[in-house]
């Protein structure tokens, strides 16, 4: 789901009502004091562990023969069996697409002594590669999952096959960043709070709030880096919002 649908001033809107609050958020923070114009800067996170709810996997088959259209016959062989293997296993048809085929053709050497860039000399075609890739894009995650790492066994039939990586996405989290960055800016708030106490003082008012970049990371990682980051490896992710905002403190 797209993002970009929420405005940017509902988003902080939601930031600046969740600063006010007091709802207390189990996340981390990084605290900042300036003695010297009486205010804090906090920033406050939250996290969440998602499944991905969307897969996109490739599988790509080839087929080579010295001639043209016995490679052709050859790969969609292949190209069938893996569409009725997957089909077989539960997957429907609108989840199953085909990209276009690429033909590879080879030549023969160059004769001894003969450069590449002399192209008078005629060199008689040797073979020919096509390939073609079955693309599977499913709601049935782990389903899938576990197709893009059996499929290899059609080789046992004959078919030259290569499973790619598959990619996981969410496609909730235009929903879940609103809810995600209310959290962060909540636990700022928390954090404001006690290191005022702590002080002696007490928070009066919101200065500024920012709003970081959101991160999609693989669950459980220990990577802190800063930058904007958007995770399709693993099937569990941890998405992390940030949110930085200045208090005036008494």
């Amino acid at each position: 789901m797209d993002v970009s649908r929420y405005s940017p001033i509902i988003v902080a809107g939601v930031v600046g009502v969740a600063l006010v609050a007091c709802t207390v958020v189990v996340t981390q923070g990084i605290v900042r004091i300036k003695t010297r114009d009486d205010s804090i800067r906090i920033t406050g996170s939250a996290r969440k562990i998602i499944r991905s709810d969307l897969i996109t996997w490739h599988a790509r088959i080839a087929a080579r023969d010295a001639k043209m259209d016995q490679a052709y016959k050859t790969l969609r062989a292949g190209v069938q069996k893996t569409q009725e293997y997957l089909l077989k296993h539960g997957l429907k048809a609108e989840e199953v697409t085909l990209s276009p085929t690429e033909t590879q053709t080879f030549y023969a050497p160059l004769p001894k002594g003969q450069a590449d860039y002399e192209n008078s000399v005629y060199r008689p075609v040797t073979g020919y590669r096509l390939t073609q890739e079955v693309v599977v894009q499913s709601q049935q995650v782990e389903l899938v999952d576990k197709l893009a790492r059996s499929a290899t066994d059609l080789m046992g039939g004959g078919v030259e096959i290569e499973s790619l990586a598959p990619e996981y996405l969410y496609t909730k989290l235009g929903e879940l960043k609103v809810e995600m960055l209310a959290e962060a800016a909540k636990d700022a708030r928390q954090r404001a709070d006690q290191v005022a106490r702590n002080s002696g003082c007490r928070v009066a008012g919101v200065r500024y709030a920012q709003m970081g970049v959101m991160r999609i990371i693989p669950a459980y990682t220990t990577s802190e880096s800063a930058e904007g980051t958007y995770d399709t490896s693993t099937l569990d992710k941890e998405i992390v919002a940030v949110v930085t905002a200045g208090f005036s403190i008494r």
